[in-house]
């Protein structure tokens, strides 16, 4: 690397004018190329030498970005864990995710740079770039690599990134508003004078206007609408010569040959006044169409920006603070980032629970309606979950923190929902690729109009007749029809307790024909209770007595149900010699006397014989589905219980409103096919639905696979765990997400409310995609009606600048819509 006097007049790199002294020139791939700084010439080297060197062909020619950021000095702060805890979050498969914003993103070739040169490092197995955003959704091996390694990386390459945080997202929004917001009011400056210069000149061709006042008026508003060009007008340039050098055209491209037409027509009018048989001028019409563009564009933005936050205000409401219970006793007032896990935290009535949380003391009613739109109060006592977020009613409770930051619900919610609404599906796509064709053939068409017009009457009929068209035709509306509407249906869907992972599954569902439910934790509540109990001996209460003393020392599940059963019941105190017997139950002394309360088999086992009655009875119970649990000595049963799993009390209102709607139904568990029929028998519903038991976990995605065999498009709705598989096979996967159940990946939709949220699905899917359609059919026919009525020259220049925008404000408005059509 070497410094000498320029050769060329620009840097190989960055496309910037060249130093008269001290460039720096390197070799690369033989040849000798000149920069303008030592970050232009190491960004280059690093570029070739990776094999990046295809960027030059994504990038513009005029690449006129900043000098390139050197790497960070104090990048090895990102490895310190409590400056990771805001933006870093271990997943499910042990990989970290960050989010980070990159500073210096300034056009889709820089996000394939950066993507591809993080992608050719090993330990990094996911790297993905949003250009509108400029965030950076990097997942890494941690023990392979350090994301400081990543950083590095990225300043290497002249960007530099930073931590994502919401605020920052927020004041770049806001910077991009605000300077939307200057160029839209400057034009609106423009054209108010110009206007008045207008109506002077259209008042002057009335009553007559003396030629140098004429000439006044028109060199005034020439100047002006030229600085209007100049600096509210010329993102449209930008855009798209972008659009002409990657050959992918866009709306701009038609706005900013109409402006550029028409004010060049105009100008020469203006300058040459005798050449142009003193022309009208429409410098009127080009100020007010960029105002009414402008003015379009911003309220567009105003809606994306509601849309894309539908869920983030979720995160407002945490409080800033906790009051945190000390060691001895006291209470001290800390903030929200303060609180770490295990810290013990009182919630008083009326306040938000900070974090999520378990409930070790006290009872209370919590109101959980923006996580899972139940709009019923829950109760939640000792050993309850509470979520970061909520508010409590009545009581006042004592939590311990268990999930900060982005191990929330609330973080998970967010980042689910987002995901969503960037995600693309069939329709959309198609979308996609007729924008650039439909720019295309408006170009021709302009084209064709100006000649047809040249021939048959003037040039400057021709111009405006051709500008015209240029300016009423909208693919922006087009473009706009499917990405508003996923973006809120997703919004809508996550305030509604229905979180959809994957756009696609909003247009998959409303195609699905057959539905297959697991049993336990999805038709069931996935809780055990006791469902009958019988005692044999006399003295019933000292009998429940001892048995609760057994069952409170014992920690298994059906301990606690028994327990819970048993409340009115004080526990025996003279409990000794307690043991757990794994396997069959647990067993203790009371006055040198020994009781057990364990499974059927271990009685067995002991020799201890059952009356035929008995036998009978415990035959029925199990053919109910109900598992039994025995009480006794040394020589005979004393009593027994029965538990079993309850029906999800929406369940057979869920599965009525499936099959009203033709569609089919399975159930597919692991249960015996007694228990599984025996839950069927409960269901008040239309027809009898399809029982598959028996099926191991590994063997759900098999039935799935031959019910697709059928030709039938199946959706599953499981515990999203245990199910994993049989959600991925299915067409779309629909997850029970309870709070601690939120990162079922496997799923595309998680249920937060309950199963009665499926409908409220399955008609989120259906407005979503008729909102689709019909935006895609306002544009459609928009286009179709004004376009024949602007090449036949019966529509103003005015009148197209005020109606194309208004066709894309008009899909953005019916997208809103979906709000009032979908009922929660």
């Amino acid at each position: 690397m070497t410094h000498m006097p320029s050769t060329s007049a620009e840097c190989f790199h960055c496309g910037l004018d060249l130093p008269r002294l001290g460039t720096i020139t390197t070799d690369i791939q033989d040849e000798q190329q000149s920069f303008c700084c030592n970050g232009c010439a190491q960004v280059c080297e690093i570029i070739h030498q990776s094999g990046l060197n295809s960027f030059y062909n994504f990038a513009p020619s005029s690449r006129s970005w900043d000098k390139p950021e050197q790497a960070p000095e104090d990048a090895k702060l990102f490895d310190l864990p409590e400056i990771q805890a805001d933006f870093v979050r271990q997943r499910p498969d042990g990989t970290y995710q960050a989010e980070l914003l990159i500073e210096g993103i300034h056009c889709p070739a820089c996000v394939w740079l950066i993507e591809q040169a993080l992608r050719q490092i090993d330990a990094i197995t996911y790297a993905e770039v949003s250009l509108t955003r400029r965030r950076l959704r990097l997942r890494w091996q941690p023990e392979n690599m350090k994301l400081s390694e990543a950083v590095l990386a990225i300043g290497r390459l002249g960007y530099q990134a930073i931590p994502y945080e919401e605020d920052l997202e927020q004041k770049a929004n806001k910077a991009r508003r605000q300077e939307l917001l200057f160029r839209m009011a400057f034009a609106g400056f423009v054209f108010a004078n110009v206007m008045t210069a207008a109506v002077c000149l259209y008042g002057g061709e009335f009553f007559g206007i003396e030629p140098r006042w004429r000439a006044v008026f028109e060199w005034y508003s020439m100047v002006l609408t030229f600085a209007g060009i100049a600096y509210s007008g010329r993102s449209f340039f930008t855009s798209a010569w972008k659009a002409i050098k990657t050959f992918k055209p866009n709306m701009d491209l038609p706005i900013s040959i109409g402006i550029t037409t028409s004010f060049l027509w105009s100008s020469y009018a203006t300058i040459f006044p005798s050449l142009a048989n003193e022309g009208h001028v429409y410098f009127d019409s080009v100020s007010m169409f960029i105002f009414l563009i402008l003015v379009g564009r911003f309220l567009e933005s105003s809606a994306r920006e509601t849309a894309g936050s539908a869920t983030r205000h979720l995160l407002a409401l945490l409080p800033r603070s906790a009051r945190m219970v000390l060691d001895d006793g006291h209470e001290d007032i800390i903030p929200l980032r303060s609180i770490q896990k295990g810290n013990i935290l009182r919630i008083k009535p009326g306040d938000r629970i900070p974090v999520d949380g378990k409930v070790l003391d006290g009872h209370s009613e919590v109101d959980e309606s923006i996580i899972s739109g139940e709009s019923r109060p829950l109760s939640k006592q000792a050993g309850s979950q509470v979520i970061g977020g909520t508010l409590n009613i009545s009581g006042q409770l004592k939590v311990q923190a268990t999930h900060l930051g982005h191990e929330s619900v609330l973080s998970q919610i967010v980042e689910l929902v987002e995901q969503a609404q960037d995600s693309k599906v069939r329709i959309q796509g198609i979308a996609d690729r007729i924008v650039p064709w439909f720019v295309t053939i408006i170009l021709g068409l302009a084209a064709a109009t100006f000649i047809y017009w040249y021939i048959s009457a003037s040039f400057a009929v021709a111009v405006m007749t051709a500008v015209t068209v240029l300016i009423i035709t909208c693919p922006c509306a087009l473009g706009l029809a499917t990405p508003m509407a996923i973006s809120i249906g997703g919004g809508l869907g996550g305030k509604l307790g229905i979180l959809i992972k994957r756009g696609s599954a909003l247009e998959q569902m409303l195609h699905l024909d057959h539905i297959v439910f697991d049993k336990t934790g999805t038709l069931t509540r996935g809780q055990l209770n006791v469902q009958n109990k019988q005692t044999l001996v006399e003295d019933k209460a000292q009998l429940w007595q001892k048995v609760h003393a057994l069952e409170r020392a014992s920690e298994h599940p059906l301990a606690t149900a028994i327990t819970n059963t048993l409340q009115a019941y004080p526990a025996d105190d003279t409990l000794a010699d307690f043991n757990n017997v794994s396997g069959r139950g647990v067993e203790g002394y009371f006055n040198n006397n020994i009781l057990r309360v364990g499974s059927l088999g271990w009685l067995l086992s002991l020799g201890i014989t059952l009356e035929n009655d008995i036998l009978k009875t415990f035959e029925h119970e199990e053919n109910q589905g109900h598992t039994l649990v025995a009480i006794f000595d040394e020589q005979q049963l004393l009593a027994w219980f029965s538990l079993g799993d309850e029906l999800r009390p929406e369940a057979s209102a869920v599965i009525r409103s499936l099959q009203q709607q033709g569609i089919g139904v399975s159930l597919l568990t692991g249960d015996r096919e007694g228990s599984a029929r025996a839950i069927v028998a409960q269901l008040d519903i239309l027809q009898p639905i399809q029982v598959i038991a028996e099926v191991l976990p590994n063997e759900k995605a098999d039935k799935i696979k031959e019910l697709q065999a059928q030709g039938l498009a199946v959706g599953m709705i499981g515990d999203g765990v245990n199910d994993a598989p049989a959600l991925t096979q299915a067409d779309v996967g629909i997850a029970m997400g309870q709070a601690t159940d939120i990162s079922a990946h496997a799923a595309d939709v998680v249920l937060l409310g309950g199963l009665d949220k499926l409908p409220t699905a399955f008609s989120l899917s259906k407005q979503t995609m008729r909102t689709i359609k019909q935006n895609l059919a306002i544009s459609l026919g928009y286009n179709i009606l004004v376009i024949p009525l602007a090449v036949v020259g019966m529509i103003h220049p005015l009148f197209a600048a005020i109606a194309m925008p208004a066709s894309s404000l008009l899909v953005v408005g019916n997208a809103l819509l979906i709000h009032k059509r979908v009922k929660g």
